[in-house]
């Protein structure tokens, strides 16, 4: 098997049908699988994806409750993967046609790669302008240090994977950074592949908006007191987020519309995860 492509799912049943017809509808020349990993779900995702698989003898369905997260089903998706490769995605997003055949092909040279993500198709317009563009078309950099493959568009070799042992199932949000990290330290590098497109969905609230903000802040000084550790004078700035705080204040009247407020709320759950993060790792980052 040249590709295993790995879904992590939990409570799914929503999207998971919608991508799963978007790789059933991929062509390629290599011999390829997608394996989805059930994380627990209490709706019917098993259901569903047992349902295509029954027509589709390239789709497997994983159980994976014996813990909790999406880096311990991606890891669970990975050990058990028949691919010498394996590419990630997620249940509630979409790959572009041709997605498959890209990631595949580049991983018979490459051992590390991402790709770009398109913000725009499965967002209403008030949403997708609340992130800004990074990781849409080229490979995001952790604060100027390294690029880092977003899970949602992730593709690397089996081996590489689980001689670095994978995702860090102690994180429950920015273990795709954190991966990254350990592979560039490794001297691994991560190839952007352009035509590898992964059409994202954003969460659909605001309150979930800026959980997520909040998550991806609190995770931010951990990785950076891991790449301190190991690569000595190359500190993060523990400085940078000073200029947000000073966005909000000069951006409040952007709470007035619905677009404003998925922006500002962006802006202010990371600066409120960021704050959470530095106690857990008792150094203060801003």
């Amino acid at each position: 098997m040249d590709l295993s492509v790995v879904i992590a799912a939990r409570d799914a049943a929503g999207t998971i049908r919608e991508q799963l017809a978007a790789l059933a509808g991929q062509a390629w020349a290599g011999a390829w699988e997608v394996v989805v990993v059930d994380n627990g779900s209490t709706d019917a995702t098993r259901d569903i994806v047992a349902a295509v698989a029954a027509g589709w003898p390239a789709l497997r369905l994983v159980d994976a409750t014996g813990g909790v997260g999406p880096a311990y089903a991606r890891n669970a998706g990975a050990r058990v993967a028949a691919g010498r490769s394996l590419s990630f995605c997620d249940a509630d997003d979409v790959v572009a046609p041709g997605w498959v055949a890209a990631r595949g092909e580049a991983l018979r040279v490459d051992e590390f790669t991402c790709g770009p993500i398109d913000i725009v198709a499965l967002n209403p317009p008030w949403l997708a302008g609340s992130r800004g563009t990074t990781g849409t078309t080229a490979a995001a950099i952790f604060e100027d240090r390294f690029p880092f493959a977003s899970s949602c568009n992730m593709g690397v070799r089996r081996a590489r994977f689980l001689e670095a042992n994978g995702f860090d199932e102690d994180l429950f949000a920015g273990e795709d950074v954190d991966l990254s990290m350990r592979l560039f330290c490794a001297g691994v590098p991560l190839t952007y592949v352009p035509d590898a497109l992964v059409r994202y969905r954003f969460r659909p609230t605001q309150r979930a908006t800026f959980d997520q903000a909040v998550a991806y802040g609190r995770v931010r000084p951990l990785i950076a007191e891991r790449w301190r550790a190991r690569r000595r004078g190359e500190d993060v700035s523990r400085w940078r987020g000073v200029r947000n705080y000073a966005w909000l204040i000069r951006h409040a009247p952007l709470l007035g519309s619905r677009a404003g407020r998925a922006r500002w709320l962006w802006v202010a759950g990371q600066l409120v995860g960021t704050a959470a993060g530095s106690r857990r790792v008792r150094r203060l980052y801003l």
